[in-house]
């Protein structure tokens, strides 16, 4: 009985349209009142090469940039800013700077994430820009909550680079330790090899044999055209002829005691330093290997106290539009979706099912 009461009360196209009327009046009043304000703040997160760092690691070189970017160096995205924003610590810090948890507030925490979560949007624009943007019926408390949101991010974000900081710290002096140590035994290594071979420096030691093996091979052809010269034109028991034949001797004997490895008073000969080549270029590698790695260990723990200090004495956002409310008017976006529904709905009734023919309701005497 009462759903034909019902059915023929809607089924009045006067007093349905009079509850069209109505409800959309309704609804066009919630549609500005209470009045929407939305507070917004643009920042833009910085990284290490906003505070000098990539042009030391661009002076440093090459090998530094890429070492530099295995400890983090390289720049972040802006995803991660994002991450750091819309997370619940974030989001605990504005709770408990604006008090929002107790009496005056929300019942529990939970309650309070809920709410911020529909009224706060962080979101990113063109150039790596985060927007902070905050919708209430309160002007001076949607501000407000801008500019704790933009001060409690930077507070994190700074609170990450430190520890990210420390932990390099930590790995790079851990490191340059250790450099450092493996710099005094490959050089205490080469030291003794050169001491107990009797090598000044293994280089000059190879040139200085190699130019004294060449020159006596150089002698030696030049006085083996000299004595067959000398035998085509004198006789047997020529002096002359028998003095070349003496030191083409004794400089054919200097050549064969080169040939073979020895060690004298000035060091090993041209094959006596071929024999221990091999493990002066193991050791020699060794060194040089160490001696770098340690030159790269010292740049990055410069690097290191460079970003520890701006990392201390500046703050990881940079404010490009502080916070502020919009000028424009804003309205209630569910009560504009409802309106919206109600015309649409009352259109479709009154408009277009009377025009095509579409019997939406029956007759009731």
């Amino acid at each position: 009985m009462r759903m034909q009461q019902t059915l023929a009360w809607i089924g009045d196209p006067r007093r349905r349209r009079l509850a069209y009327a109505l409800v959309a009046l309704v609804l066009l009043v919630l549609c500005v009142v209470p009045r929407p304000y939305v507070a917004r703040a643009k920042v833009v997160p910085q990284d290490a090469g906003s505070i000098g760092l990539g042009s030391m690691t661009n002076a440093a070189g090459g090998g530094l940039q890429g070492f530099a970017a295995l400890l983090g160096g390289a720049k972040t995205p802006v995803d991660f800013y994002l991450a750091v924003g819309r997370g619940t610590e974030v989001t605990d810090a504005v709770i408990q700077r604006l008090k929002l948890v107790g009496e005056e507030g929300y019942p529990n925490i939970e309650k309070a994430r809920l709410a911020l979560g529909k009224r706060v949007d962080i979101h990113s624009l063109t150039g790596g820009i985060v927007e902070v943007e905050v919708r209430t019926h309160d002007s001076a408390f949607a501000q407000k909550l801008a500019e704790t949101y933009v001060r409690a991010i930077s507070d994190r974000l700074t609170a990450l680079g430190e520890d990210r900081v420390r932990r390099k710290q930590a790995v790079v002096q851990r490191r340059f330790k250790e450099a450092a140590g493996r710099v005094v035994r490959a050089e205490g290594a080469l030291g003794e090899f050169r001491r107990r071979n009797n090598l000044a420096a293994p280089e000059a030691q190879l040139g200085s044999a190699l130019s004294l093996r060449a020159g006596l091979e150089a002698q030696l052809q030049a006085k083996l055209v000299e004595l067959s010269t000398l035998e085509q034109f004198q006789g047997p028991e020529n002096p002359q002829l028998m003095a070349a034949r003496s030191e083409v001797s004794q400089l054919r004997a200097q050549i064969a005691r080169s040939a073979r490895p020895d060690t004298g008073p000035a060091g090993p000969n041209v094959a006596g330093l071929t024999e221990v080549s091999g493990e002066y270029l193991n050791r020699y590698r060794d060194y040089r290997f160490a001696q770098a790695l340690y030159e790269v260990y010292a740049r990055a723990s410069e690097e290191v106290a460079v970003e520890t200090l701006a990392a201390e004495t500046a703050t990881d956002v940079q404010i490009i539009e502080a916070p502020r409310l919009d000028d424009d008017r804003k309205f209630n976006i569910s009560a504009v979706a409802l309106l919206a529904l109600v015309i649409a709905l009352a259109l479709f009734t009154e408009v277009y099912a009377p025009a095509t023919g579409i019997r939406l309701w029956r007759s009731h005497e």
